[in-house]
């Protein structure tokens, strides 16, 4: 097995060591990565090996890992170790919230059709249980996407905001106001 990767490969891992190409995606993973951090989880996978597997269902749908897949990919490494857990979709899409609130940056658009799914699915107490958020947090969530569709039309097209952090409404509304006068429409006011 050690001929088909040139990333170091724990002896316990050698015997989960699959082929990545083979991999499944949702297309759903509200974790995603800059240039800069792929960069970086290349140089990490290169100076220490796999620290730990790619996660995924039985079925090989991945849970965690999906950013190392592609950057493996990306530099023509195929193999990896793969962990297979026996869980159904909810629980997949529960801990993959769980791992990437460990690590990364989230877009909070595609949390909350993420979370939306996940209650849809029936597992709005175990979700609320595992990452700690009330219901009011919750509805925010549902607000926020709400909002995006009303406004946009379409969740998923990218677009690039600056976040400016008030210690309350009035100076919400204050800056607001200075930054709306300097750039008109393209200011919103979002409130998590």
């Amino acid at each position: 097995m050690e001929a088909k990767t040139t990333i170091t490969i724990p002896e316990a891992y050698r015997v989960i060591i699959e082929d990545l190409r083979l991999l499944q995606r949702d297309g759903q993973n509200p974790n995603k990565m800059t240039e800069k951090q792929k960069a970086s989880t290349w140089k990490s996978l290169c100076d220490f090996g796999w620290i730990y597997p790619i996660v995924t269902n039985k079925d090989g749908m991945l849970t965690d890992g999906e950013q190392r897949v592609d950057v493996c990919l990306e530099h023509s490494e195929f193999f990896g170790p793969v962990l297979r857990l026996p869980v159904e979709d909810v629980d997949r899409r529960i801990l993959r919230q769980v791992l990437n609130k460990l690590k990364g940056t989230h877009d909070k658009l595609l949390d909350a059709q993420e979370f939306k799914r996940i209650k849809e699915a029936g597992g709005k107490e175990e979700l609320q249980g595992v990452l700690g958020i009330t219901d009011e947090t919750l509805d925010r969530y549902d607000k926020l996407l709400d909002d995006a569709e009303n406004e946009q039309g379409a969740l998923l097209d990218s677009s690039f905001e600056i976040v400016v952090k008030c210690k309350d409404e009035p100076q919400q509304q204050e800056r607001f106001g200075k930054l709306k006068d300097m750039w008109g429409e393209d200011v919103r006011i979002l409130t998590l």
